[in-house]
């Protein structure tokens, strides 16, 4: 395992793409020299880069690369061996082994809910996802015989989905799979799925064993390692809550104050159109163009405290705000007077990071009242910052044995690595249940 300075060592600002994330990681497990080597786990079954590229031009050619699912036109999925094989041996080249311990094939449910969408019986895609599965199981199982993968398993976000869910993965079902591929010395090991304080049905939702078991507790009944991924990043109807408080500025953020500004800048808008519109000839489309980018603060007169919530807000903001105070910057540069153009998109730019604050402390005092029922249900320090809280959690639940976190910065690598410090429990499903309650209360 690699030690907390190692940990601090790789990490880096920003998220890179999975090309160059192995490509960090080969360097990374170069420069470690003798001792053990970490272990090392990879995911296949998205066709992007140069593998999408090669798969559109070898589809032209009328090569088409079998049982590929188009998510989109710059998504492809694929699972079939003659895929997989292309993908180990990059990989290997990538991280510079010539052995993965793990090879995960990566949300082979996208078949399924494909299928689902074009219509597909129920019954007839369940029975062609188990084909696909059993076929590149056999193709893993020869990567083992041949030593180039030492186990191998799956990374699905609907795992802990109900049984009657078209597009759920039932992880008995697998292993079922791998048993008949396989045999009962078969090397489907690992199972990947998201879990966090609010995605939390792997613990509570007894979708196996006929009902009795939840897939955390199933997984340790069949001897199944389990990751869990996303620990502070819950998505909740296409939302994204994050369990880690939103920073706040140093000075106080009024809605009243807000609102006294918007509408002062209302007028600056309006005054500004009128110059820049009266200073030379202008051809219809730019006059639109003058007129569509400086009318933010009359669109945030009647809407801007009614968005729900943050993620509604955000995505209003950058969808629609942003570029629209991006032209206006550019525009600003014919206006007669470049002081108060100047002025405007700094004083409008400081209302729309307020509104942001706004909503942030919203968010932020909603996640105050969470974290504070579950150090008293969990029995930790009752000042227990939430992200520390949603980590130990996991890292404590009986089932889980890996939890999975990012690496953004050194700074986020050292908050996450106090976790370690804490001391050990055990959590089971009756304390999980406890904290759906304390969720639908909270929701309420």
């Amino acid at each position: 395992m690699l030690s907390r300075e190692s940990y601090r060592s790789i990490a880096r600002p920003g998220n890179a793409p999975s090309i160059y994330s192995e490509l960090l990681v080969g360097t990374v497990l170069a420069s470690i020299g003798i001792g053990p080597r970490p272990t090392v786990v990879t995911k296949f079954g998205y066709v992007q880069g140069n593998a999408l590229d090669l798969a559109k031009a070898q589809s032209a050619m009328g090569m088409e690369l079998p049982d590929v699912v188009r998510l989109s036109d710059s998504a492809w999925h694929c699972i079939h061996p003659n895929f997989l094989e292309q993908s180990l041996a990059t990989s290997l080249e990538r991280l510079g082994v010539d052995r993965i311990d793990t090879v995960l094939l990566h949300n082979p449910e996208y078949y399924l809910q494909s299928a689902h969408q074009e219509g597909v019986d129920v019954l007839a895609a369940r029975t062609e996802f188990d084909r696909r599965l059993a076929a590149a199981f056999t193709w893993l199982e020869s990567e083992v015989a041949s030593g180039t993968v030492n186990a191998y398993g799956i990374s699905s976000n609907t795992f802990a989905f109900n049984e009657d869910s078209p597009d759920a993965v039932s992880l008995e079902r697998c292993v079922a799979i791998a048993d008949e591929v396989g045999g009962k010395g078969h090397h489907f090991a690992v199972a990947q799925m998201p879990m966090n304080l609010i995605e939390h049905s792997a613990a509570t939702n007894a979708n196996q064993a006929d009902g009795s078991a939840t897939t955390l507790e199933r997984a340790k009944q069949l001897g199944i390692t389990v990751m869990v991924n996303r620990p502070l990043n819950a998505i909740v109807d296409n939302d994204l809550i994050r369990l880690v408080p939103h920073p706040m500025p140093a000075h106080i953020v009024h809605p009243d104050d807000v609102e006294q500004r918007i509408h002062a800048l209302e007028i600056v808008e309006h005054d500004l159109v009128n110059a820049i519109m009266t200073g030379g000839s202008m051809s219809e489309r730019e006059t639109q163009l003058v007129q569509e980018s400086f009318k933010i603060a009359g669109a945030l007169c009647q809407a801007w405290s009614k968005f729900q919530g943050l993620p509604h807000w955000r995505d209003v903001r950058r969808a629609y705000l942003d570029p629209r105070l991006e032209a206006a910057a550019l525009i600003a540069e014919r206006a007669p007077d470049k002081a108060t153009a100047t002025s405007y998109l700094h004083d409008m730019q400081h209302v729309i990071d307020d509104i942001d604050v706004i909503y942030a402390s919203e968010e932020n005092a909603s996640l105050e009242e969470f974290r504070q029922a579950l150090t008293d249900e969990f029995g930790m320090d009752i000042d227990t910052p939430l992200q520390h809280i949603a980590v130990q959690a996991l890292r404590c639940t009986v089932g889980v044995d890996h939890v999975l976190v990012g690496m953004r910065d050194p700074a986020y690598v050292d908050d996450v690595l106090c976790v370690l410090d804490m001391p050990e429990s055990s959590y089971h499903r009756t304390t999980w249940l406890r904290v759906a309650d304390h969720l639908a209360r909270l929701s309420q």
